[in-house]
């Protein structure tokens, strides 16, 4: 299986986002961190993506989005992704 393309825009502050994190380190899933509190820029990209709310995380695998997903959703999203080709 191949490891997916995942990025996740988030705060290391916000709770669901080092839940996410968190998940996909346990994992082994690598992932690419964008930081709100760093690049300010990413606060109105995700916010078009969710209908102007700002949702954190939003995490991307492949080309498709999650808005503040459980981790059953998650996990399921990287592997559906891992067993693409």
């Amino acid at each position: 299986m191949r490891q997916p393309n995942v990025s996740i825009y988030g705060t290391r502050s916000c709770p669901d986002t080092v839940r996410a994190t968190e998940f996909l380190d346990k994992q082994g899933v690598p992932y690419e961190f964008k930081d709100l509190d760093q690049f300010s820029e990413f606060n109105a990209y995700i916010a078009d993506l969710n209908h102007g709310k700002r949702v954190m995380p939003t995490i991307q695998v492949e080309n498709d989005f999650l808005f503040n997903p459980d981790l059953d959703t998650l996990g399921e999203a990287v592997k559906a992704a891992s067993a693409s080709t």
